[in-house]
């Protein structure tokens, strides 16, 4: 900041000569005194001409005081890092030559930090001007190696940038130069989020061991590029060296479960072709790539390693708990995983993990592992029926509602059957057989969500044993199910019932399409239906593989 007497503020007639360049008020005035001011901020006149690129006002400033060369504002910066930051590069190469003639000293003006450690060749990095960092290097070749409070340099900056040509000038001089960045990241990090692959190219071949360089938390520029599914990246990469692919973060992550982590199935793909040791791969907790990506639930990559035969071991790898990837798929719930697992003809399902448990143990609660049935029922009970009960009560607001609507719905369909009624007070359509059909679809609806609406009020009540509020919930959830598809067939019989006199076809096809949404109200239906197919076709498999083993036992004994 300034000192003495520049901390008067600056006349405003001065103020206006600096922002428009405009020298007459200097010229009428020889003297230094008007120089003294300074604005809010702490900007000389030299900073504001500076700024706005006056060279000429710039000049005569210097000449007239050139103290105001090493000058600071409240953010602790030069007029040099206001023309850098500008990208005048004629005024940066005057700011130098003024300060080797004045005594001044270059190294003093060149490396003056600001509030943020910064330099002025970082204000030029930060902007991409190419003729400032040419002045600033060719007079302090030291500048590409210095970096700010945050450890960032200004080759990081020129990456993110995107500026090739002020790599280039960074890299002229044969003096050392830093590609540091923020949080241990470099210059080839910046390269990566930018995406620029010719960035990314040259850094490579300027310094090859910027590849495996890790930022804090372990990840390689490899980590980035295939956490972003970067193709084109992570081939260039692995081409300059396939052992990125060996290096884990801190987390034990390699590159390709991060690829697999956010669902690159092209980007894993790349890796294993490079990386052939995959399935060895384990993080921290000992899970492999299959394991890693069965707990981040990314299907299309599951269904990837099942279909690849030189990554059957990570089928029944197990972590540090004793775990399958299967143990996993049943413990998070997701039946299409299981589904993927269970069609892996090698996948092993009685494996028993750490706490004696197989993935059947898990999904049913049964006893499927080779233990006492009075030591698993004491070790592994259910969850509290006081917790489970709490559950409910959130589950009850909604089931509610939903009950008690579907009771005044039927009611009132009950007193305005369709079609009418006759001069004698009958239904017009009574007596058809798709009528009756409407009339007890209707009732069963009606009574169903009465029931389902007394039990969820029994359900919510703190009067109620916490057992039985657990009880009537479960079941109050089960009528909703069936009142809703009594519901829906009621509607698809009153439809055609509407619609037959005029168009039978329509009335069918109606009907049909209503009825068909019965199929679809538990979306896991279709899920449940294909697991199955697929436990079966295990178990049919199995069976005949345990038919053939004993005939041949037994043709052998014969013998």
């Amino acid at each position: 900041m300034t000192e003495g007497p520049q901390r008067i503020l600056m006349d405003p007639n001065l103020l206006k000569a600096a922002r428009t360049g405009d020298q007459s008020l200097l010229e009428q005035d020889p003297g230094v005194s008007i120089l003294y001011g300074v604005t809010p901020g702490g900007n000389t006149a030299l900073h504001i001409a500076a700024s706005h690129g006056h060279l000429e006002l710039a000049k005569m400033i210097c000449e007239r005081k050139g103290s105001l060369l090493v000058a600071r504002n409240v953010m602790l910066e030069t007029p040099l890092h206001c023309a850098a930051r500008a990208g005048h590069d004629k005024i940066v190469s005057s700011i130098v030559s003024f300060s080797r003639n004045n005594g001044v000293g270059v190294e003093t003006v060149l490396r003056a930090r600001s509030r943020d450690g910064r330099t002025a060749l970082h204000e030029a990095a930060q902007n991409g001007h190419v003729r400032v960092a040419n002045e600033l290097i060719s007079a302090d070749p030291g500048l590409a190696n210095m970096v700010d409070d945050e450890g960032i340099s200004p080759s990081y900056l020129a990456a993110m940038a995107e500026s090739i040509p002020f790599l280039r000038i960074l890299q002229s001089p044969p003096f050392p130069i830093s590609y540091a960045g923020p949080n241990g990241q470099t210059a080839l990090h910046a390269a990566v989020f930018q995406q620029n692959l010719e960035i990314a190219e040259k850094l490579l071949r300027w310094e090859p061991k910027l590849a495996k360089h890790a930022d804090i938390s372990g990840s390689t520029p490899l980590h980035y590029a295939a956490s972003a599914g970067n193709g084109r990246m992570v081939k260039l990469l692995l081409k300059h060296d396939t052992s990125l692919a060996y290096i884990a973060d801190s987390g034990g992550l390699f590159p390709v479960h991060v690829a697999a982590i956010t669902g690159e199935v092209s980007i894993v793909d790349e890796l294993i072709k490079h990386c052939p040791y995959s399935d060895e791969l384990v993080d921290n907790e000992e899970r492999n790539l299959l394991h890693i990506v069965v707990k981040h639930k990314n299907k299309p990559i599951v269904w990837y390693v099942c279909k690849r035969p030189e990554l059957v071991k990570l089928m029944n790898g197990r972590d540090y708990q004793g775990n399958t990837p299967l143990h996993l798929a049943v413990k998070i719930g997701d039946q299409g995983i299981v589904s993927l697992l269970m069609q892996n003809k090698t996948v092993n399902s009685s494996i028993i993990n750490k706490e004696g448990l197989t993935p059947l143990d898990i999904s049913t609660g049964a006893l499927a592992s080779p233990r006492r049935v009075d030591h698993f029922r004491r070790d592994y009970k259910q969850t509290d029926l006081d917790e489970e009960a709490k559950k409910h009560l959130y589950i009850n607001r909604s089931s509610a509602i939903s009950s008690v609507l579907i009771a005044t719905v039927t009611f009132a369909v009950a007193f305005t059957l369709p079609g009418g009624y006759k001069a004698d007070g009958t239904p017009t359509l009574a007596g058809r057989y798709t009528f009756k059909a409407f009339i007890i679809a209707d009732a069963l609806a009606f009574i169903f969500s009465m029931l389902s609406t007394f039990w969820i009020t029994f359900g919510g009540s703190v009067l109620v044993q916490p057992r039985l509020r657990s009880y009537y919930v479960v079941c109050s959830n089960t009528l909703l199910v069936l009142e809703t598809r009594c519901m829906i067939a009621a509607f698809a019989l009153c439809i055609y019932l509407v619609l037959a006199p005029v168009s039978n076809s329509i009335g069918i096809v109606v009907c049909v399409t209503t009825s068909a949404s019965i199929l679809l109200d538990t979306p896991d239906k279709i899920q449940i239906c294909r697991l199955a197919i697929t436990i079966k076709s295990r178990e049919l498999v199995e069976l005949e593989s345990k038919s053939q083993h004993r005939k041949f036992y037994v043709g052998e004994d014969a013998t």
